[in-house]
């Protein structure tokens, strides 16, 4: 097991089930909303209540087989929603973080373009609206 600096790799879950090919997985970042507040000869921002939760872009390699591909464009033209869960492992695969989007939905299904001049890996990419984000300790 790695003692110092650490290697990440995430494993994604849907529903429990592992999502195959993960190539690439968005920052999470959230973020509490501000008001200005006009005050005499000044303008303060102060939290407004309400918390803004990200849009999770996400990457994956299509490989012979592999079901990721009907899998998004089922959630995506079905309009589905599930459960995933992002769990940060080290190099050797001991996990040291875990969190839930609870309630993604699938807002694009995107195929890239074909580059005949400089070829790449089969890979689909999508973006995901969770209705709820929670960091498990």
């Amino acid at each position: 097991m790695q003692t110092h600096s650490m290697a990440e790799k995430v494993r994604l879950f849907i529903d429990g089930v592992e999502l195959p090919g993960l190539v690439n997985f968005g920052e999470t970042t959230v973020e509490r909303g501000t008001i200005e507040v006009p005050e005499f000869h000044k303008i303060r921002n102060v939290q407004n209540g309400m918390e803004k939760l990200p849009i999770i872009e996400v990457t994956f390699q299509i490989t012979r087989g592999s079901s990721i591909q009907k899998t998004l464009k089922d959630w995506y033209y079905k309009d589905e929603t599930h459960d995933l869960s992002k769990v940060r492992t080290d190099a050797h695969g001991v996990e040291f973080a875990r969190s839930i989007y609870l309630g993604c939905e699938c807002i694009q299904y995107y195929e890239p373009a074909f580059d005949g001049a400089a070829p790449t890996y089969a890979q689909i990419k999508t973006k995901f609206v969770p209705w709820d984000f929670n960091p498990v300790e």
